[in-house]
């Protein structure tokens, strides 16, 4: 299996790589920060598309002893446009059967939020309560509950926005989990599955995160980690996502500060342990390979680069300077990434300040 990167032609690819590099930076700061926000999205704490990572035997059974929901009569339709009717039948055939199970019942609810409160802002609430209990009679009560819970905790979250201080993440996050278990009791647990997971991923990587530990073990007990809690499918690259978790052990600091420590020929034997205990066979190994020896040798210009610019900075200024750097870049980088480079320095950016994360970048 080949790894998943964008550097298969290196000498196109190493400008690519950076402007990615930057863009997944920044994806990451935003990651930090969301982890207790209101609507619906994507693998940060909120109820969204990866609040479950399917149904479980349990839920489907439940949904299907749930049956079909009685469809409304003519007469109770006539007071919805065409389109609202149109909306009702989609929702009532997508979520009909599957009521019984807490997320798809939030789910229902925030596709009609989000319809009723762009359409009708100062009475969507009412509106929404009256479409449930018309689309879905037989559910309406557990749906008024998880209603009333939903902008409960909407309302709490956009109070501790601005009133509330915390002295840690892990304080807010605790707080969050109280505020969760305390509106929607146990079936928290399952809105926020996705969620859940990935807080045991970050604990048990958090307490790796020592210098005391050989790099085998970290690899062996985050490995470990991933299976208990996703299953054999962790480490079976066409069910998982190897990039991404190979960078959770080794963005960290103390596996970034060993990897530095060691010689390049172990450091290889660490890098391909990881890889083929995440499942790679050997073609991909060999892939990764080729990219960390191209890696290294970037950034090891990248850090001669640096050295020479500052050297430069420290016998030229102004115009001169820029006349001086432009030919430094060009002879370093080449033309196409050389300007790459130019115009990201205007912008504050010095892609080879920071040290290279080895296997990362």
């Amino acid at each position: 299996m080949k790894p998943h990167h964008p550097e298969s032609s290196p000498a196109k690819g190493r400008a690519r790589t950076y402007r990615k590099a930057v863009a997944m930076a920044c994806g990451l700061l935003m990651l930090a920060s969301m982890g207790v926000l209101v609507w619906l999205g994507e693998g940060d704490g909120r109820i969204g598309s990866q609040g479950l990572s399917g149904d479980s035997g349990a839920a489907a059974a439940s949904s299907a002893a749930t049956g079909a929901q009685t469809p409304p009569s003519a007469a109770t339709m006539e007071g919805l446009s065409p389109e609202e009717q149109r909306l009702g039948a989609s929702l009532q055939k997508r979520y009909g059967a599957k009521l019984a199970h807490p997320y798809w019942r939030l789910q229902v609810i925030e596709s009609l939020k989000r319809y009723l409160m762009e359409k009708y802002p100062n009475d969507w609430l009412a509106r929404l309560k009256a479409m449930l209990k018309l689309f879905f009679p037989t559910d309406y009560d557990q749906l008024a509950a998880s209603l009333e819970a939903l902008e409960s905790y909407n309302e709490w979250l956009a109070g501790i926005k601005h009133s509330m201080v915390f002295s840690s993440k892990e304080e807010r996050l605790r707080a969050t989990w109280d505020k969760r278990l305390q509106l929607f009791g146990e079936d928290a647990k399952v809105i926020w599955q996705a969620q859940l997971k990935q807080e045991k991923v970050e604990a048990a990587l958090q307490q790796l995160d020592t210098p005391g530990l050989p790099l085998s073990t970290k690899v062996d007990r985050y490995v470990q980690t991933l299976v208990d809690v996703y299953g054999k499918s962790a480490t079976d690259p066409d069910k998982s996502h190897p990039v991404q978790q190979m960078e959770g052990l080794l963005t960290l600091n103390s596996v970034q500060e060993q990897l530095h420590s060691l010689p390049p020929e172990r450091r290889k034997e660490e890098l391909h342990y990881l890889r083929s205990a995440m499942g790679l066979d050997d073609e991909a190994v060999k892939r990764w390979d080729e990219l960390d020896a191209e890696r290294a040798e970037r950034a090891a210009a990248g850090a001669s680069y640096m050295q020479e610019r500052a050297a430069l900075a420290k016998q030229y200024e102004g115009e001169t300077l820029q006349v001086q750097l432009q030919a430094l870049q060009n002879r370093k980088f080449g033309p196409e990434e050389a300007q790459y480079i130019r115009n990201e320095e205007e912008t504050g950016f010095y892609r080879y300040q920071e040290r290279q994360q080895i296997g990362v970048n």
